[in-house]
């Protein structure tokens, strides 16, 4: 939903069959494919591979669990996705996927928050950005990918560039807050914006509609709350050509 109010045409959902009439139900807006198994498995590859080439990016983790079967097919998808030339954002427990398979992170955005980020890293990161950054900066030169490390001061880096958003409000530690940012970062890749600018621009659409919120409801915020709040700050960016 988040994506499709950032602006992408469609939005398709590969979900598991014991799901997918629960998200069919949720919203007309979105298009559910069923996948055969009542989990992500790799049985699923072929169907997730058609699914793949009719798409312009994969967001890949919000909600995908943490099964052993799941987890040995994350690196197939990923992989399935980089041969096509998909741009690539993994979030949630696929990041954890990859703690055994780090070479996939070359060329992909993740968007950890700091407990996700220990876990495929196996570094602590400190409150405070400035302390963040060199730890960040680092591991996005290693691995040579795009870092976007969730926070109340949230870092992006590819190794060589950084930015640190402040925006935002204490109330967006909430539930589905990040599959929000995940959503509003793949609409962003969908329309061919690159990784790096595409993780800039999404923390701060994010953040700001998130203190849109805090301003109408204060700190009683929730997950949807921010997807409602996303077309007040997107409209100051259209233009209309002729």
């Amino acid at each position: 939903m988040a994506a499709l109010r950032t602006g992408v045409g469609l939005v398709m959902i590969a979900a598991p069959r014991s799901v997918a009439a629960t998200i069919r139900g949720y919203s007309p807006n979105l298009i559910v494919h069923s996948l055969k198994s009542d989990i992500v498995t790799s049985e699923g590859i072929e169907q997730l591979s058609g699914l793949l080439a009719a798409s312009n990016a994969l967001v890949l983790g919000p909600g995908i669990g943490r099964h052993p079967e799941t987890v040995q097919a994350i690196p197939l998808i990923i992989n399935e996705a980089r041969k096509m030339g998909k741009p690539i954002l993994i979030d949630a427990d696929a990041i954890r996927a990859l703690t055994v398979a780090r070479e996939l992170l070359k060329g992909i955005l993740i968007t950890p928050h700091a407990g996700e980020f220990k876990a495929i890293s196996g570094m602590e990161t400190p409150e405070r950005w400035r302390s963040r950054l060199p730890i960040c900066r680092k591991f996005a030169l290693e691995h040579g990918c795009v870092l976007l490390l969730k926070g109340h001061d949230t870092v992006v880096t590819d190794g060589s560039r950084a930015k640190v958003n402040r925006i935002g409000n204490p109330g967006m530690a909430t539930a589905g807050a990040g599959d929000v940012l995940s959503g509003v970062i793949g609409a962003f890749l969908a329309q061919g914006t690159e990784l790096f600018a595409a993780a800039v621009a999404g923390a701060y659409i994010h953040g700001a509609a998130g203190d849109i919120v805090r301003r109408q409801k204060g700190f009683h915020m929730v997950a949807t709350d921010l997807i409602e709040a996303l077309p007040t700050i997107l409209r100051r960016y259209d233009r209309v050509t002729k």
